[in-house]
């Protein structure tokens, strides 16, 4: 029987959701992202698997704040949350953004980030 990694049995559960869905590392590369993740941003999943957004050309100002959560969470271990507009060439979209960390036998192993679009409900 194949040994299957906890992030083999979380990508099962999150790939088909319709929120994008990504596991990053403690330093914020990308560990795991979702089909709706990789739809969104362009990018074939496989492709984005080790790379930071600075590799990937992401806008600063979107993801700065983000990474510095993900950086917060890896060391607090402390769930956050938090709101975001992504950039006008992915249509400025309005997301709530949870961050959790992910443990296996006593070590976090990753930050969860899974970002739901609520641009329909923020709009006047």
């Amino acid at each position: 029987m194949r040994e299957c990694s906890p992030l083999d049995v979380l990508s099962n559960v999150l790939d088909d959701l319709p929120d994008m869905a990504f596991a990053f590392s403690a330093d914020a590369r990308h560990l795991y992202v979702n089909k709706a993740a990789g739809a969104f941003l362009g990018d074939d999943p496989l492709d984005v698997i080790g790379s930071h957004w600075r590799d990937m050309g992401y806008p600063a100002e979107v993801m700065e704040p983000i990474e510095a959560l993900i950086v917060e969470v890896a060391e607090t271990c402390t769930p956050a949350r938090h709101r975001f507009t992504s950039s006008p060439e992915r249509g400025a979209r309005t997301f709530d953004m949870s961050l959790t960390p992910l443990w296996c036998d006593d070590e976090m192993i990753a930050v969860l980030a899974i970002a739901h679009d609520i641009s329909e409900f923020t709009r006047d």
